[in-house]
């Protein structure tokens, strides 16, 4: 018999304590901050700090953002008074790229406005590189051609009023980022970022 208790009474013994400890209550988990670096799930003292990833793991950064379509990325004054000249599209796709140019009158005379396009280009001066307008087969320039012309746009804009012309060049390699375009009785526009996709 009392070799059937001595086992009973080690293991309530041993069972006792437990029992009878008050339990410790867990620390609320926290977000991790900001920066990156916080306690890992469950909280507790052995949980140790996630560590940041390094510099040179970091992922590569994102493409600048697209601007909003219509978003003017930059500007200048014409030679026409009154007239500006807005880049609000430089987009490389495929073998392409297309620019987009809006001209406004903020003046008050109407302007006559002309794009040849035998006399717009891109230029990439880190690689000393010309990029003229595209044509179809029949040499017919792909950009907005007036009616009844294959080689230019015009038209009168009357104050407060603005068009949007776009042309088609072909892309420049992907390392090239940013380029200067060149639009007739238009300073040339310095280094304007390419938007890719």
């Amino acid at each position: 018999m009392a070799r059937r208790v001595l086992p009973g009474l080690l293991l309530l013994s041993a069972l006792l304590p437990l029992a009878c400890s008050k339990p410790q209550a867990e620390p609320p988990s926290q977000p991790a901050p900001a920066g990156g670096v916080g306690v890992a799930a469950g909280g507790g003292d052995n949980a140790a700090p996630a560590a940041a990833a390094p510099a040179s793991e970091a992922a590569p950064a994102a493409p600048a953002p697209a601007a909003p379509a219509g978003a003017v990325i930059a500007s200048q004054d014409t030679n026409w008074p009154g007239v500006v000249a807005e880049v609000t599209e430089l987009r490389r796709k495929g073998n392409t790229l297309t620019v987009k140019v809006r001209f406004r009158n903020g003046g008050t005379d109407p302007q006559q406005v002309e794009v040849k396009f035998d006399e717009t280009y891109l230029m990439d001066a880190a690689n000393a590189k010309k990029y003229e307008v595209l044509r179809d087969e029949k040499g017919v320039y792909i950009a907005a051609n007036r009616s009844g012309w294959n080689d230019r746009w015009y038209d009168t804009l009357k104050p407060a009023d603005s068009h949007l012309v776009w042309i088609k060049f072909p892309a420049p390699p992907p390392e090239v980022t940013a380029i200067i375009i060149n639009v007739p009785n238009t300073p040339p526009f310095e280094d304007v970022a390419i938007q890719d996709g």
